[in-house]
């Protein structure tokens, strides 16, 4: 199967590779086990950028399950460059596997570096902690279930 349709609550059918990503309402889910490659940025970012015709804004959910070192500066800014071009991101709740001290520095730091100000922030180590963060956002229009679904189905892929 190459890609996988979902129509969770979306005001049109929105398409992404299998493994690639996942929008569940109106949020979108990049599963990053290691750290990504700038292939694998660049591919995502493509996505992201293909929203703007579907969504007026999104939330991001962002799991990283190794955060040390960071994502270097290029794939950094080939996120930042999506996000910008995209829809314009209201909220981002990253999840970083490991303890949450100094992780939870750092990519509040990169997050400075890759959304716009203003944009809302947090860093969780629980899964279930973040999609309960994003889900009771007003403009989710994504349950806890619908979130958590589309971060295990990257699991899975």
């Amino acid at each position: 199967m190459g890609a996988s349709i979902h129509t969770w609550d979306l005001p049109e059918q929105v398409c992404m590779p299998r493994g690639l990503a996942a929008v569940r309402g109106q949020v979108f889910i990049l599963y990053h086990p290691k750290r990504p490659s700038l292939e694998r940025a660049s591919r995502e970012a493509q996505a992201y950028e293909r929203l703007r015709d579907h969504f007026g804004e999104m939330n991001l959910l962002i799991w990283v399950g190794e955060p040390f070192p960071p994502p270097p500066t290029e794939v950094r800014d080939v996120y930042a460059k999506a996000f910008r071009a995209g829809p314009p991101v209201s909220s981002v709740a990253w999840i970083v596997d490991t303890h949450l001290g100094t992780s939870g520095s750092v990519f509040t730091s990169i997050s400075t570096q890759m959304f716009v100000p203003g944009t809302k922030v947090k860093v969780y180590r629980e899964p279930f902690e973040a999609a309960s963060w994003l889900a009771g956002l007003e403009n989710s229009k994504a349950t806890v279930d619908a979130i958590l679904d589309g971060l295990d189905a990257l699991d899975r892929a």
